[in-house]
């Protein structure tokens, strides 16, 4: 499978506060729930897949807030990576969704297309462009890392990457980024 390599694999800062506030926005039983999921997924950068593997147990809401990752692609070992901080906005999130759990619950009973199929829902709500699908809240988060950091290492951890190359996919430069970078070169010489 050909994978197409487009400006549209990641969301803006304004298309994500726009699906974000789509999913807050929602007046439904599920929507804690819902945001939960999301909130994780666009701030840890974590696969879908690890969210649908978490149980209640696997959140740590103490002084530092951080998730137990279950990472299918690492192998089974205690590593710094699948223990994961994640801020005191979405470990608040997570509070409110899952504090009345027992600790084997699982905190996203979904299958795959499901949870694809929610993300459609809260992106037409948000109206969003159809090329956009559940992983791109993965590649947001890592384009966010690259902006604020510009270090591939880091993002790489946080990703759960084995292999640096793999992070390169995540980092996108926009037409404009190279426009300018030519232009200020061209003037120094």
């Amino acid at each position: 499978m050909l994978r197409r390599l487009t400006r549209e694999r990641y969301l803006t800062d304004a298309e994500l506060a726009a699906f974000m506030a789509a999913v807050r926005d929602r007046r439904h039983v599920h929507q804690p729930r819902d945001h939960a999921l999301f909130a994780l997924l666009a701030n840890t950068g974590i696969r879908p897949s690890e969210a649908r593997a978490m149980v209640r147990a696997d959140i740590h809401l103490g002084r530092r807030p951080w998730v137990q990752l279950h990472r299918a692609r690492l192998p089974a070992r205690p590593d710094p990576t699948n223990e994961l901080d994640i801020h005191a906005e979405v470990a608040a999130v997570l509070a409110r969704y899952c504090s009345e759990m027992p600790p084997e619950a699982k905190l996203w009973p979904f299958t795959k297309r499901q949870s694809e199929r929610l993300f459609h829902y809260y992106r037409r709500k948000a109206g969003l462009e159809p090329c956009y699908r559940i992983f791109t809240l993965r590649h947001t988060c890592g384009m966010r890392l690259w902006r604020h950091t510009r270090d591939l290492r880091v993002i790489q951890a946080m990703l759960g990457h084995r292999w640096l190359k793999a992070t390169h996919a995540y980092i996108h430069t926009p037409g404009q980024a190279i426009k300018s970078a030519l232009t200020m070169a061209m003037q120094g010489a």
